[in-house]
Formats: C-alpha cells, sequence, structure tokens
C-alpha cells in the first residue's frame, strides 16, 4: 500500500529572518514544544526526510520550518483551525506514517497523502518539495495520541532499518537542507497507480492509496476569515 497522491500544494512562507539553507538545530528546536516531538525531528532525518512544519489548535505552529503563514492554493484569504502535520518525503518515511496510521486505526479521522509544498522566503521562491501530509478536520483535534505512536513507529522502523544516527551529525555539525521534488518520484509508479485506481476493484484501491488526481480533503474544519 502507498499514500494517495493528491493534487492540490500547500503554500509555506516561511520567516525572513531564518537562514532556510543551513540549519543548526533541525532536532533540539523540537524539545521546546515536548521529547516526542524532538524524537519524531530526529527520526525524520534518519530515515531521510525532515519534520517540516505541525499546526493544530493546541500546540500552535511548530516545527524546523518557521512560518509566517501557509494555506493550501485553493485556500487563500482564510485562516484554517484544525490538525497539519507536514514531512519532507522519503520512501522508508511514508512507509513508517502507514503503519502509524494502521496503528490508531481508522477511529482517529487521520488523512495522510503526498503532495507538493512550495516554499516562499521574502517573497523569493525557494522551491517546491515533495511532502507527506496528514491532516484531520476536527478544529479541536488532539494530536498527542497519534504523535506517541507515530514516535513509536518511527522508531521502530529505524531500528529495522538500521540508520546510521544522520540527525546526530545534522544536530552537531548542521543540516543542509535540500528538497525531494516532486518531478524525482517515479513517474512510472505514478501512472500505474491513477491506472490500476480507475479499476472498479477495492483490491487495487486498497494497493495503491487512490488516484494521483484525488482532490486534497478539506483538512481543516473551520474556515476564519482574514479579510
Amino acid at each position: 500500500m502507498i499514500l494517495p497522491f493528491w493534487n492540490s500544494e500547500l503554500y509555506v512562507e516561511i520567516s525572513s529572518w531564518f537562514p532556510f539553507g543551513k540549519d543548526y538545530h533541525p532536532v533540539s528546536v523540537n524539545r521546546f514544544h515536548s521529547r516526542t516531538l524532538r524524537n519524531i525531528a530526529s527520526s525524520c532525518i534518519d530515515l531521510d526526510g525532515e519534520f517540516f512544519f505541525m499546526a493544530s489548535t493546541s500546540t500552535g505552529c511548530i516545527g524546523s520550518l518557521p512560518r509566517e503563514n501557509f494555506f493550501t492554493v485553493n485556500s487563500a484569504n482564510v485562516l484554517n483551525l484544525g490538525f497539519l502535520l507536514v514531512l519532507g518525503y522519503s520512501e522508508p518515511l511514508e512507509k513508517a506514517v502507514i503503519l502509524s496510521l494502521g496503528a490508531i486505526g481508522p477511529q482517529s479521522g487521520l488523512n495522510a497523502g503526498i503532495t507538493a509544498c512550495s516554499i516562499w522566503n521574502n517573497g523569493i521562491f525557494e522551491g517546491t518539495a515533495r511532502v507527506i501530509a496528514i491532516a484531520d478536520d476536527d478544529p479541536f483535534y488532539d494530536c498527542t495520541e497519534y504523535l506517541k505512536v507515530l514516535d513509536g513507529v518511527m522508531n521502530g522502523t529505524k531500528n529495522l532499518l538500521g540508520t546510521p544516527g544522520q540527525s546526530y551529525y545534522a544536530e552537531k555539525f548542521g543540516y543542509n537542507r535540500f528538497f525531494i521534488d516532486w518531478e524525482e518520484g517515479s513517474t512510472y509508479d505514478i501512472e500505474t497507480s491513477r491506472i490500476m485506481s480507475e479499476f472498479e476493484f477495492d483490491g487495487t484501491r486498497e494497493i495503491t492509496g487512490g488516484s494521483p488526481r484525488e482532490e486534497f480533503p478539506p483538512f481543516m474544519g473551520t474556515a476564519v476569515s482574514i479579510n
């Protein structure tokens, strides 16, 4: 099973003072919120991804990528409430997210998929990243339980793969931020997923995770105008 491909792009404006290219504390910056988030940030780097940011009504906006605002392209001029977790993409990280969703169960209401995320810094386009987005449309969603599950699954995945502890070196010597562009994904896999998803069989949909043309779900339950 793979995560579905969502066809709407996330737009992120990062703080103008943020040194985007090199980050000297991509892990420990998250310890101010909780040990669990610090562990998740560390595991993401060890699994060749990155913990970009998380937003919820209970935690605010946190993560290693300070933001001035973010939204989906089709929801400009609104302030959305709810839960959103964005991770830099890698295949091991995708597998860990799938396992975490299975562990917490469908009753959680969480949605996860792969999408594009454009990064802007002081009005300058920095690039488009391929990311994993995990969201819930409940404006008061409590993410505490899921984060603990995700932390455990990611730690188990690291132990299984025998990752070399890249997060230690990123924290000690600095992290050169990079993106896995959407174009670097396997176009063959994407097209195969799309074709198989068009068949009216539950089995193929279960394997492929949905069509690449699938709409980005309404990940925020309440929209408040900021005009």
